[in-house]
């Protein structure tokens, strides 16, 4: 809950405010309780006398409102729905998914015969090149549609 003057209320907030009695009995009991509202710094910034019968006078004249706390948390829109439908029926017929074959290919130096361990290469199939790594094993991983006619692989820096 928290104390707004009754010049800077929203439509929302007027909506949401405790009547003037109830907003009086909370204010009143939260000072005796020592407890902090929100906005008592602002109304008590106003008055020329600080003490709690002020502010409680400025709370039952009306001059300062009491909100709920269910005001600041929005006025959200429920979704509608017909969204739902159209996700039930893509997953009643979902659209075909292009399949891609995994390729594997292990990468070694041409003298030693060593694993090239994580090393950068670039990988082209069927004209569409990528830069990539291989794997600790020198094991390149590369997924590519089954009807793929063309590979080939450049390793970068050795």
């Amino acid at each position: 809950m928290r104390l707004v003057n009754e010049m800077h209320l929203s439509a929302w907030e007027r909506q949401h405010a405790y009547s003037s009695e109830q907003a009086l009995d909370h204010v009143r009991q939260a000072l005796l309780d020592r407890q902090p509202v929100e906005g008592l710094d602002e109304l008590r910034a106003d008055l020329l006398i600080d003490i709690d019968s002020e502010v409680l006078e400025q709370v039952e004249r009306g001059e300062w409102w009491l909100i709920r706390a269910e005001a600041d948390f929005g006025d959200w829109p429920i979704p509608v729905r017909i969204f739902d439908q159209k996700i039930i029926e893509l997953m009643k017929n979902p659209p075909v998914q292009a399949s891609r074959s995994p390729r594997i290919f292990r990468l070694v130096d041409s003298v030693t015969a060593e694993p090239l361990a994580q090393q950068h290469y670039i990988a082209t199939v069927d004209g569409q090149a990528a830069q990539r790594k291989t794997d600790g094993e020198g094991i390149a991983h590369l997924f590519a549609p089954a009807e793929v006619r063309q590979i080939s692989m450049e390793v970068i820096g050795v």
